[in-house]
């Protein structure tokens, strides 16, 4: 039985589908705090995924998605291009002296067990031996290949559209703030910092940023370094990166529902790996008071030193958490 949190968070994403929902034709990039919902059309089954990329799914929220869809099966098969073999390179038996390596040419085995086997005249005459070697002494001519990993489905439904769903954990976005103070005016700029911690660029379609009242975890959760835009070179790089396209993705004004603010980008872009992506968001109307802020702890004797100078802000629309 549903618990009413688990039943009022069903019924949450089911308006965020509601609302959010487009025609669509191209993938689109869920974005939260800590991880990010992708959405994209299946072009062909099974799926295909990188090693690195694996890693930064949660295999368990692999989904498809569909209007009157019927899943039958679903399956995750991992794969590696098998070496049993292939020509490798081995450290000879008989170099003892380790200023003087020898290596001698031999046919992996069995990769599972670092079998080899070996005819050599100087170490075996012309007798094939077979055995074992430590793993730091094989030497390949070629890099191996990682795993892939494939999720495939089986499925029936009336309608041609079906789309998979799956999170990412390498993938979040925080809200940023750039307050500039005149004598006779202040400027505050909003922007979206979205960063990238995987190992391969991302490229975006569509995307919707999501704030709010929103608690999602997921395991092997990595946590993400924002710098500040002032002290840092890698994120101003970052900056003027995101600003350099021809075609620069804008952020609309936003949508709120029940305390979750949801704005969407509409502009295909593309966030490098481990890159901070910086987007303007909006420039809110603020009122900036400056005055003087005095802390005193009670005490019987007196105390000296100086006011605080600090800030009040007061802006014409709701502004959320951010650095």
């Amino acid at each position: 039985m549903l618990t009413s949190f688990l039943r009022i968070f069903i019924f949450l994403l089911f308006i965020f589908i509601c609302v959010t929902s487009r025609n669509q034709h191209n993938s689109i990039l869920r974005i939260y705090s800590n991880l990010a919902e992708i959405i994209q059309p299946i072009n062909k089954l099974p799926l295909e995924f990188t090693y690195d990329d694996w890693n930064d799914i949660r295999s368990d929220s692999i989904t498809l998605l569909g209007e009157d869809l019927n899943v039958t099966s679903q399956s995750i098969t991992e794969k590696k291009r098998s070496l049993n073999g292939a020509e490798v390179y081995i450290r000879s038996p008989v170099s003892i002296d380790k200023t003087s390596v020898m290596f001698v040419k031999a046919t992996l085995v069995d990769e599972n067990r670092n079998l080899v086997k070996i005819q050599d005249e100087s170490i075996s005459g012309k007798e094939v031996l077979y055995f074992t070697v430590p793993q730091q002494d094989i030497f390949y001519p070629e890099e191996p290949s990682n795993s892939k990993f494939y999720v495939d489905f089986t499925y029936t439904t009336p309608n041609s559209k079906v789309f998979v769903s799956y999170l990412r954990s390498n993938f979040n976005w925080r809200k940023q703030y750039q307050l500039n103070l005149y004598n006779d005016r202040s400027d505050l700029i909003v922007m979206a910092n979205i960063r990238n911690n995987g190992k391969s660029p991302v490229s975006i379609d569509q995307a919707e940023l999501f704030s709010g009242d929103i608690n999602l975890r997921m395991q092997s959760q990595q946590y993400s370094y924002y710098p500040s835009i002032s002290n840092t070179v890698g994120v101003m790089a970052a900056k003027k990166m995101a600003f350099a396209s021809d075609s620069i993705p804008t952020i609309g004004q936003g949508e709120e529902l029940i305390g979750v603010h949801v704005f969407a980008i509409d502009k295909p872009f593309v966030v490098d790996a481990q890159t901070n992506y910086l987007l303007p968001m909006f420039r809110p109307q603020v009122k900036v008071e400056r005055y003087d802020s005095i802390s005193k702890s009670f005490s019987t004797m007196s105390n000296t030193g100086k006011a605080q100078r600090s800030y009040r802000l007061k802006a014409d629309r709701y502004l959320s958490n951010g650095k």
